[in-house]
């Protein structure tokens, strides 16, 4: 809003002249837009439009969610397993970054397959294809542990909102080939490289065979059903190691003490209405040497609670289209 300094006509000016209805006509000409007065078209007031994926269902007016036997949190843990190429589309080398990512793939994801299975918990890994082709000893000791495999990209490296929709479509239809060829698995989730997607993504992980993504899990603490037919299960930015010990620098201990807060508020609302705790980790961070015992003391605090479920994606998916009848 123009202000009586910037405008040239003041209220003052306008009583003083005495000429009223002329004095305002002049005060309205110099008080609008610039785009009026040069004749630009004035772009209107953005006021909203719906969501184009899903509709708003407010949890307090849902029917109640229970998990199986009487869980009232379904714990889903999400370690991130990723190639990253040692030089990006410029040629450029990430030295200082690329052996830890390594480390995370030749050391840490082990160290984490000896903490779950201390715990016997069994996880989702959101799964870059090229691992597949890379590092088969993981593939096989994903197999063997009754991992599941969702599909995230083919590498770390190229993000789907950087592509064309056809070249993001086709990146989906040979990562989930890949996968499938590789591990002779059905794959039934995705997570984008980045949490990223192009125009006609949704459409094309549908196309792939896809049943539920995490890219907009975030959203809520149950699952939940998109237009295009797709699920949405539970994934978060919050208890996620990469945005809170990475980009933030929180220490691992007050990493595993958001887990237990987070688990704390979700079981007490669990009693009442089920609810998804997913945790989201990445190998070369929270498997480090100083990081490891922090997420075991958590895992370790939420199994001593009775109604606790540890639960992969698709079981989480099966159960909740058995418990809402979708």
């Amino acid at each position: 809003m123009m202000t009586n300094e910037e405008n040239p006509v003041s209220r003052r000016e306008i009583v003083q002249a005495g000429a009223g209805v002329a004095a305002l006509a002049t005060a309205a000409v110099t008080s609008q837009p610039a785009a009026a007065q040069t004749g630009a078209p004035e772009r209107g007031i953005r006021t909203g439009t719906p969501h184009p994926f899903y509709d708003y269902s407010a949890i307090s007016s849902r029917q109640k969610l229970k998990w199986p036997n009487g869980a009232r949190v379904a714990v889903l843990i999400v370690p991130n397993v990723e190639h990253w190429d040692v030089k990006d589309d410029k040629g450029h080398m990430d030295v200082r970054n690329e052996p830890r990512n390594d480390y995370g793939l030749r050391v840490a994801i082990w160290r984490l397959f000896d903490i779950f299975a201390a715990r016997n918990i069994r996880t989702t890994i959101a799964l870059n294809a090229s691992v597949c082709r890379f590092y088969p000893e993981i593939i096989a000791a994903f197999k063997a542990r009754g991992d599941e495999l969702m599909g995230h990209g083919m590498t770390n490296s190229e993000r789907l909102d950087t592509l064309s929709p056809a070249a993001a479509a086709n990146v989906v239809r040979t990562a989930v080939d890949t996968i499938r060829q590789a591990t002779g698995e059905r794959v039934r989730g995705w997570l984008g490289p980045g949490l990223a997607e192009a125009d006609g993504t949704l459409d094309a992980l549908k196309a792939a065979g896809l049943e539920y993504v995490c890219d907009w899990g975030a959203a809520d603490d149950q699952p939940f059903r998109m237009k295009n037919g797709l699920y949405a299960v539970p994934y978060t930015l919050d208890i996620n190691d990469i945005g809170l010990i990475d980009r933030q620098g929180t220490p691992a201990s007050q990493f595993a003490a958001y887990i237990v807060d987070a688990f704390d508020t979700l079981y007490r609302e669990g009693q009442d209405q089920a609810r998804v705790l997913p945790i989201a980790l990445h190998p070369f961070l929270i498997g480090a040497p100083h990081r490891a015992p922090h997420l075991a003391k958590a895992l370790d605090y939420i199994k001593t609670h009775d109604h606790v479920w540890f639960a992969r994606g698709s079981d989480i998916l099966d159960a909740y289209k058995t418990a809402v009848r979708t």
